[in-house]
């Protein structure tokens, strides 16, 4: 009898399962749970810690086997340097520095310097120092970054200069070269930076230390199909995070200046990057006063994931933990394409549910690729966590469908205020 009463109600269930219409994205872009998501959800989890525990690390060039919970090179002195870029026209290999503090008047100080390798020696090359009592500096092509003269190996290109000394432990980043001031764009300075970054915490590798569940909720939600399986193997990036603190020289005009800053760095390669596959996302680098360092972000890319919820914590004791769940909801800031300056979210990483409070002090828009498939928001920021107060970035992308003008001058004022405020 009960055996009978469980087979009806598992054949309602399913009838109920089937004629059930799933519930439609949200401004036709962000998927949410739909009726198979637990079964779905289920299925996933298997297939990811089969991966993640059942296989040994892969080599470099094992197409489709690295992500979801395996490495791509299982030897960080080989992953920790300029990769050989694929044949693919878009074969990117790329790192980013940021550094943020706050000096004795409570200013901020920044600086980000970023170079992404493309083939035929061009890269997207940017570099941003952020100054009490000057305003913001960007290198001389912001709001391009298409850089010319890269040699093969370098992170460098037109007065960047970005190199690997020791495997996971330290890099030397430098910038020689003209630079403007936002606040006065005709104002051109000359720059010299010299920089040494050097590692507080153990790399955080995003294929494999990323919070298990976060991946395969993110998964579960979107639609499945074999042409959706088969963009996630494609459109796979390999992405690892680390903390550390900058020592810098800053020279500027006559004026010489050192700082110590802290701050985080990343570095991505992969067969190709396509930005145009990216709707968006949303990131935050902050270092608080008490010794914290967090990276945590949202990222839409409809190809793979329309909300994948993703980071680490850096603790003062040097360790790390994986972001768990981020509750900003990216349809509800910004999506018209106009970043928010003052908000708030939540997140959590171990047992601890961090509540933060963002709030813009300079904002600048670059462009990346040839084409300027992508707009980057970049936003220096005073944050507040749970009270304790820091300094930081938040990026927010945007897919640029405009184009790249025919040309970009940074003496006309009037054409950069359209641009840095073109919604």
């Amino acid at each position: 009898m009960y055996l009978f009463i469980l087979c009806v109600l598992f054949f309602l269930l399913i009838l109920y399962a089937v004629k059930k219409k799933n519930a439609e994205p949200i401004f036709g872009i962000y998927s949410v749970p739909g009726k198979w998501y637990y079964l779905k959800y289920a299925i996933f989890a298997c297939i990811y810690y089969f991966r993640k525990y059942g296989q040994k690390y892969k080599a470099a060039g094992t197409e489709g086997r690295a992500g979801q919970g395996v490495k791509v090179i299982a030897d960080p002195s080989a992953m920790d340097c300029a990769q050989l870029l694929s044949d693919h026209a878009k074969a990117f290999d790329a790192v980013f520095f940021i550094s943020a503090a706050r000096d004795e008047n409570d200013k901020g100080m920044y600086v980000i310097s970023g170079c992404e390798r493309r083939p035929m020696g061009m890269c997207n090359g940017l570099f941003y120092i952020g100054l009490p009592g000057k305003g913001l500096l960007c290198s001389k092509k912001i709001p391009d970054t298409v850089l010319f003269g890269a040699q093969i190996g370098e992170f460098a290109a037109e007065g960047i200069k970005i190199e690997p000394v020791e495997p996971m432990k330290k890099w030397a980043v430098s910038y020689k070269g003209m630079m403007w001031y936002q606040n006065d764009p005709k104002k051109l300075v000359e720059v010299d930076f010299r920089g040494e970054w050097t590692a507080t915490s153990k790399y955080f590798d995003y294929d494999t230390d990323l919070y298990p569940p976060a991946i395969i909720r993110s998964i579960a939600k979107e639609k499945w199909s074999r042409q959706y399986f088969e963009g996630l193997k494609t459109a796979h990036q390999s992405h690892y995070e680390q903390f550390g603190v900058m020592k810098c020289k800053v020279k500027i005009e006559d004026e010489t200046m050192e700082l110590t800053l802290p701050s985080f760095r990343d570095h991505s390669f992969g067969h190709k990057r396509d930005w145009s596959l990216m709707h968006r996302y949303a990131f935050h680098h902050i270092f608080l006063e008490n010794g914290t360092s967090i990276s945590v972000g949202v990222i839409c890319q409809p190809l793979t994931a329309t909300t994948m919820e993703a980071g680490v914590v850096g603790l003062p004791n040097g360790d790390v933990l994986p972001i768990k769940w981020v509750d900003l909801k990216l349809y509800q800031h910004g999506e018209g394409g106009a970043a928010p300056r003052d908000y708030a979210f939540r997140f959590q990483a171990g047992d601890k549910i961090y509540t933060t409070q963002v709030l813009v002090e300079y904002e600048s828009v670059h462009y990346v690729s040839s084409d300027w498939e992508a707009r980057m928001m970049e936003r220096f920021c005073k944050f507040t966590v749970d009270g304790v107060p820091g300094r930081g970035v938040s990026e927010f992308h945007y897919r640029h469908t405009d184009g790249r003008p025919e040309s970009v001058a940074i003496d006309d004022p009037e054409w950069y205020r359209k641009m840095c405020h073109k919604i």
